[in-house]
């Protein structure tokens, strides 16, 4: 069987499963560059036979000397393990990734925004519409395809409850609204978002209907940047920035933390969690 033969039935494969749009982008993108190496290291056509461990190996070393970040590289050998599993389960040939070990990605804390410094971001944004999507993230810790895809039935004002339809890995689950973002919700649909649109999203322009994330991503860096804080935000920093405010400010307990962020297990969501040096000081002096 031709590698390419084996990217499309394992593309296949995961549309069958239910995997989502982007991840299933990514790793054919992933396996159609590897594909790529290939062909031009056997200066042709590749089969899966031709295949070995250390072509793999080879490649995500490769990958290092071309520039790719650690995570970057972790994430190419994930997918090809992800493959190959595939290949051997269906009998199409053997997995090469048996003994095969991908690099560890460098795990670093992840930038976020106090509770004060999202207040001074907030009064630098001079747009209502991105202003309100920060809020939202913050206050739901959503991602921002979650926060830009929400439609306007999802929320219910009278439940106090947002519904995240079809979140990553296609997972849906429900966020309790607080009183600080349904106050601004409220104030959001009677006095900015755009009447007599066709559109069913929240977060909707006049113009288009819905809003990008790179152009929120822009407005939200040049807020930052005025704001005087000297840290590199995106969208993702302010659902970081949620989490870390409910464990450290709000003292709220990691399982609860993993079912707002819907993760599928505690070890992702430890991630997200911080100690300020005065709460490490108090838990030695504790001792």
């Amino acid at each position: 069987m031709l590698f390419t033969e084996a990217i499309e039935k394992f593309k296949d494969y995961l549309t069958k499963k239910d995997y989502a749009e982007k991840t299933i982008y990514n790793y054919s993108k992933i396996l159609e560059v590897f594909n790529q190496h290939l062909e031009k290291k056997y200066n042709g056509q590749v089969y899966l036979t031709d295949v070995v461990t250390e072509d793999i190996e080879d490649y995500i070393y490769q990958r290092k000397l071309e520039g790719d970040s650690s995570s970057t590289r972790t994430l190419n050998g994930y997918t090809m393990r992800s493959f190959y599993k595939f290949i051997a389960r269906k009998d199409f040939g053997k997995n090469i990734t048996l003994d095969y070990e991908p690099p560890k990605a460098k795990i670093k804390e992840r930038e976020y925004l106090t509770a004060e410094e999202m207040e001074r971001v907030l009064a630098e944004i001079e747009k209502p519409l991105i202003r309100i999507v920060a809020l939202f993230i913050f206050n739901t810790a959503a991602r921002i395809s979650e926060a830009l895809d929400l439609k306007i039935d999802e929320i219910s004002f009278e439940n106090d409850l947002i519904k995240i339809i079809d979140g990553k890995n296609s997972k849906d689950r429900t966020i309790p609204l607080n009183s600080t973002l349904k106050r601004e919700l409220k104030y959001y649909f009677a006095n900015i978002r755009p009447k007599n649109i066709d559109s069913d999203f929240v977060f909707a322009t006049a113009k288009s209907g819905s809003l990008s994330s790179a152009y929120f991503n822009r407005r939200l860096k040049k807020a930052v940047a005025k704001a005087g804080i000297n840290k590199s935000i995106s969208a993702h920093c302010l659902r970081h920035s949620c989490a870390v405010f409910l464990t450290t400010q709000q003292d709220v307990a990691l399982p609860t933390i993993q079912r707002i962020l819907g993760h599928e297990n505690l070890q992702t969501t430890s991630v997200y969690l911080h100690a300020d040096p005065s709460q490490m000081r108090d838990a030695l002096e504790a001792m």
